[in-house]
């Protein structure tokens, strides 16, 4: 009987460990990119984190994270239509841009600008 309870306890102790240990693929941010928007938080912690980006827009998207000098602080590739993608970040306070800089051409030949089209978003990140 003592040898039983050892085992349930030992086996109890061991899930919790291991549950202790897990590494989470959860992001600490959502950001949804559409035709035309960025769908951002207005406000982040600094340090480092974890954007979780869906693309709910037809079209193929980025997000690409600049500060307020306009040096890229982060950036994806392309995100196809009805993906999710991930990006791992290390901001300071600030002032942030999370903007989609992809530029195509239409079927009449007219080039669209994402960013000028309104895929922009401010973030003010805090310390």
């Amino acid at each position: 009987m003592r040898k039983g309870l050892a085992v349930v306890v030992l086996s109890g102790f061991l899930t919790l460990l291991l549950t202790a240990c897990e590494v989470s693929t959860g992001a600490d941010v959502a950001v949804q990119l559409a035709e035309f928007s960025v769908t951002a938080p207005k406000t982040l912690p600094a340090g480092s984190g974890r954007i979780e980006i869906d693309n709910v827009g037809e079209f193929t998207h980025t997000l690409v994270v600049t500060d307020a000098n306009g040096e890229v602080a982060a950036a994806t590739g392309l995100i196809p239509s009805g993906e999710t993608a991930y990006l791992d970040i290390d901001l300071e306070p600030g002032t942030y841009s999370f903007t989609c800089r992809i530029v195509a051409q239409d079927g009449e030949g007219n080039l669209i600008d994402h960013y000028e089209a309104g895929m922009n978003a401010a973030v003010e990140v805090a310390g």
